[in-house]
């Protein structure tokens, strides 16, 4: 990989190493002198701008970079939305606040990308073989271990009338799913983040809460809109709220990279785990689409998980521990497994079925230190 220029101004010592020092896999040359028109731009694309005291000047500045071709992103003391607007007209391509490293980190890798690169993030479609396999609470779970993972995830609740997931977290207000729909084409990223309202473990949280009469403006197309906008956005979506085959619950379906098909040890919920294994194929999902998830999995039972996998014709992905009493207490407090039993083997099992529903298993280029490091906020 040829070494690529980024010229830094306004961070504080400290942050501009942090930031250079987690960058380190872009091979990003710090370089003294902002680059002018022309040659200078090519070989100096990055620039990262503080707004350390002096913002006319700091604006000015960027406004410069961006004349030269280079990709900016500037440092605010704050998420004020008139900061973040005058820096886009500026020509700045990213915004961060000032003490947010993994931000600013994500920032930076945005503008490495060429231009046309988008990295879509994964979508995590959780849908239960029926009601009451535990889905809601896998799939708040799942979102919560992914973010411990240092990624940017959000929880999706799509069903618009009975959702659960605020209850289940305990989180209100903010935009609605209808809000972000009517909003998509000025929201930005950090307009977006002051918009959706976030769980104290870090995930964002968008539901159509008590405003239930705009639920009927909301079909496939806005849905598949809506998870394309977001996905821009987010490195993991986790849908919860599917409940059937219904067209808002078939584009979200489509539009998943993995279906996650939530069953329990009993023969109803078996035979509507097979049926829908059927249907998916009928709808051109691939096996490898589908990730079959035993849960509240109990040994004793006769329905093992191998009488499962031989019943649906597809391997089970994971198993998930029978732990009543921890995850009855998470949802009274509004909190996760990993919050009241990080201990138990509820957590365990959640969290080996968040690294394999995202990879992290078979990918070893992921940095585990530095990766938990900015996970923290």
């Amino acid at each position: 990989m040829e070494q690529r220029g980024i010229y830094v101004t306004g961070l504080a010592p400290a942050a501009e190493a942090e930031l250079l020092t987690s960058l380190r896999d872009l091979r990003l040359a710090r370089v003294d002198e902002a680059p002018a028109r022309g040659e200078d731009a090519a070989r100096t694309p990055l620039a990262v701008v503080g707004l350390n005291g002096n913002a006319d000047g700091a604006f000015a500045t960027v406004a410069r970079l961006a004349a030269s071709g280079a990709r900016v992103a500037v440092v605010g003391p704050a998420k004020d939305p008139d900061l973040i607007l005058r820096s886009m007209r500026a020509g700045a391509r990213e915004y961060a606040v000032a003490g947010d490293a993994a931000r600013l980190q994500q920032a930076v890798r945005s503008l490495a990308r060429p231009d046309g690169a988008v990295a879509a993030g994964q979508v995590l479609a959780i849908f239960p073989a029926k009601g009451g396999m535990g889905a809601t609470t896998l799939a708040a779970n799942v979102a919560a271990d992914l973010v411990r993972g240092g990624d940017r995830t959000c929880l999706v609740d799509l069903d618009l009338q009975l959702g659960d997931v605020n209850a289940f977290l305990d989180v209100h207000g903010g935009y609605t799913i209808t809000d972000v729909v009517a909003n998509m084409r000025r929201l930005d990223r950090d307009l977006l983040d002051a918009s959706v309202q976030a769980h104290r473990s870090g995930v964002h949280v968008l539901a159509q809460e008590e405003r239930l009469e705009e639920a009927e403006h909301l079909d496939a197309a806005a849905v598949e809109k809506l998870i394309g906008f977001l996905r821009q956005h987010y490195q993991h979506l986790v849908l919860d709220g599917l409940r059937g085959f219904d067209e808002r619950s078939l584009a979200a379906l489509d539009a998943a990279d993995r279906v996650v098909l939530v069953v329990t040890q009993e023969v109803p919920a078996v035979r509507n785990a097979q049926r829908c294994v059927e249907l998916f194929r009928k709808l051109g999902y691939s096996d490898a689409k589908l990730a079959i998830v035993v849960n509240r999995c109990l040994r004793a039972s006769n329905i093992t998980p191998e009488v499962i996998a031989e019943t649906l014709g597809v391997p089970v992905t994971a198993t998930v521990a029978n732990d009543f009493v921890s995850a009855s207490r998470a949802v009274q407090r509004g909190s996760t497994v990993m919050e009241e039993a990080p201990r138990s083997a509820l957590a365990r099992d959640v969290s080996a079925l968040a690294r394999k529903l995202s990879g992290a298993d078979q990918d070893r280029r992921r940095p585990g230190m530095l990766r938990r490091m900015f996970a923290r906020r």
